[in-house]
């Protein structure tokens, strides 16, 4: 089973924690107003997990997918 970084944009208040926390992970679509996961093969568990712990609205899980 494989897992997708998701941010609930309805949650995110876009205050820009998780981009300052992996820049290499997150950013902010200037064209959609919104906050992006970049799509990696790959992601590095404890940065993400700085990211998930630190976001203050809670926006920013794991889903597993088939």
């Amino acid at each position: 089973m494989k897992r997708i970084l998701i941010i609930d944009i309805g949650r995110c208040t876009e205050c820009m924690g998780c981009v300052e926390i992996a820049p290499d992970i997150f950013h902010y679509n200037e064209a959609t107003g919104r906050m992006e996961v970049i799509d990696l093969q790959e992601y590095p568990g404890e940065i993400v997990w700085e990211a998930i712990k630190n976001c203050p609205k809670d926006c920013i899980y794991w889903e597993d997918v088939e």
